[in-house]
């Protein structure tokens, strides 16, 4: 089944979810991803308010996160306090895929946690997706401060993306004083993203 045209196909696409093999899962999130109409979308929702199996939570956060439907984003922020890191990962992604400004408070306070670290690290990146910036202050200072390699990776990225000028001297510092060639590497990439973004804004001036 390559896309879901009623609810009985979702019902049926979710079963797989549970799936030991990850291609069958992988199809069906595809096939859910495809979904479009508000009684099917509300009852993927319903899912993360059920007490389904992990792997459904996983899949549906996925498919969610690809349909963009704006619906979902109060049972994605609630799934961030999901029991299974897996389930609040894909949350996080899911919530930035769908872009919306109504999720950055609650990805701010992910990134500020002191664990879970692949969490906060789709959280950093999530919010240079959203573009948000009130973002601005807390991702710097994840670039200052963080010990978490991927989360500095993500946060000079998402700085670029956010195109504040009020970034540029912390990232050239970064790019001044790392070993870390990566790292370096993104800088310099938010740093053309940050003169691209406001040589934009002097022309549409």
């Amino acid at each position: 089944m390559d896309i879901v045209q009623n609810l009985q196909d979702a019902e049926i696409l979710v079963n797989e979810l549970e799936s030991s093999d990850l291609n069958t899962r992988s199809k069906a999130i595809d096939a859910l991803s495809t979904a479009g109409e508000a009684d099917i979308i509300n009852f993927l929702i319903s899912l993360l308010r059920k007490n389904s199996h992990r792997l459904v939570k996983e899949g549906v956060c996925k498919a969610l996160g690809k349909i963009g439907n704006k619906k979902a984003i109060d049972i994605l922020v609630e799934s961030l306090d999901n029991e299974h890191e897996s389930v609040r990962y894909q949350a996080t992604i899911a919530l930035g895929k769908i872009g919306d400004k109504n999720a950055v408070p609650h990805l701010l306070e992910i990134l500020k946690k002191k664990d879970d670290p692949l969490v906060r690290s789709e959280a950093a990146k999530a919010l240079g997706i959203i573009g948000d910036p009130s973002s601005l202050k807390l991702l710097l200072t994840m670039l200052r401060k963080d010990e978490d390699r991927f989360i500095r990776y993500h946060a000079v990225t998402s700085l670029g993306r956010i195109g504040d000028k009020k970034a540029t001297k912390d990232i050239q510092k970064l790019l001044k004083e790392s070993k870390d060639d990566r790292l370096k590497l993104r800088a310099i990439e938010a740093l053309e993203a940050i003169e691209k973004a406001n040589r934009k804004q002097i022309v549409a001036g």
